[in-house]
């Protein structure tokens, strides 16, 4: 009779467990995906799909299941694992994606760019039965404008954000993934909405001369309210020949 209860109790345990789990699952979270664009490069997407177990499993099981829907890789692909350790994404797969070792592999790279969209994950490594492949971000494959200088990147910025689109905002922020204060495209989201919803975004401002000491530049940005100009100084980085807006954002008074 007490084993039974006991068996009962577990039985119960398990039961809630499941419940628990599956309703940690429900939710929704945005991710920003790299597509296979039509012009050889990839596109990011913007992506709302149902969280699973941490968000750089969500995002590899999305982005390969959006790859065998858009016929580019072999729809027998799967992943058998994934587990980050110290800022390496570790996955195994199944079976290889075509060249492992060529850089314009693009369906290979919309899946490791992917991946390292998500905050402090500075490397994918590849694990199939042929061998064990390792991967930086590769932003070659990416269309990005290397035109702008500081001030335009961050004036750009700021107005997508006033305009409420957040995304092409965030695309404009940097993807360094040493940096502490990066924050995921879900996260980023929900604080825009909030900021937004509160109308701190239609402050009038005029984005002024900058400095650049090295890959950093400081940018000032003068917002105009009725109690009087207040004077800020922002951070732009260069990454790879292109100036993305710093996650940490106004630094000081001027």
């Amino acid at each position: 009779m007490k084993k039974y209860f006991i068996f009962l109790l577990l039985t119960l345990s398990f039961f809630i467990y499941g419940c628990r789990q599956r309703e940690v699952q429900t939710y929704d979270v945005r991710i920003v995906i790299y597509e296979i664009g039509e012009d050889n490069y990839l596109k990011p997407v913007e992506a709302v799909t149902k969280f699973k177990g941490s968000l750089e499993e969500t995002c590899t099981n999305y982005i390969i299941d959006h790859l065998k829907k858009g016929g580019f890789i072999d729809n027998k692909i799967k992943l058998k694992s994934i587990k980050k350790e110290s800022g390496i994404v570790y996955i195994r797969l199944n079976r290889e994606i075509g060249d492992m070792y060529k850089d314009s592999n693009l369906a290979l790279y919309s899946i490791v760019n992917t991946i390292t969209e998500v905050p402090m994950v500075e490397k994918v490594v590849i694990r199939t039965n042929k061998g064990e492949y390792t991967y930086n971000r590769n932003r070659s494959v990416l269309k990005r404008d290397k035109n702008l200088n500081p001030s335009q990147v961050l004036k750009k910025q700021m107005d997508f954000e006033k305009e409420g689109d957040f995304f092409s905002a965030y695309l404009l922020m940097s993807d360094e993934a040493s940096n502490n204060f990066r924050k995921s495209y879900d996260d980023y989201y929900k604080e825009m909405m909030e900021v937004y919803s509160l109308g701190f975004t239609n402050q009038e401002f005029r984005v002024g001369e900058y400095n650049i000491e090295g890959n950093i530049a400081k940018v000032k940005v003068t917002f105009f309210a009725p109690e009087g100009d207040v004077n800020l100084q922002f951070k732009c980085v260069n990454i790879d020949g292109v100036w993305m807006v710093d996650w940490l954002t106004s630094q000081t008074n001027l």
